[in-house]
């Protein structure tokens, strides 16, 4: 039984910690020979119209939709551009989470 982990979870929000914590990650997953997951997890959307009542008229069900699938994108974005700057920095990523 070895003390190192075979596998490292390195969550992302597109912060300079989290730019930070990758590259600690990126170091330890290389020295270990662990596999490094990738994860983003986003928070549902705060709608006003949701909490606060809406405009008469107006489908709150596809607005919070359409917000939900634009948070989706921009995820997935900041996924995909940390797993370039994992690559770059030498590191190697065994799976990418998105929820």
């Amino acid at each position: 039984m070895s003390i190192f982990p075979t596998m490292i979870l390195l969550g992302i929000d597109g912060s300079e910690e989290a730019t930070l914590a990758a590259q600690t990650a990126i170091d330890l997953a290389n020295k270990t020979g662990s596999e490094l997951h990738v994860v983003y997890a986003r928070i549902p959307p705060y709608s006003r119209a949701f909490y606060e009542g809406y405009e008469e008229g107006v489908d709150v069900g596809a607005y919070l939709q359409d917000e939900n699938e634009e948070l989706a994108r921009r995820g997935q974005g900041l996924l995909d551009e940390q797993v370039r700057k994992i690559k770059a920095a030498g590191g190697s990523v065994a799976k990418v989470i998105s929820e």
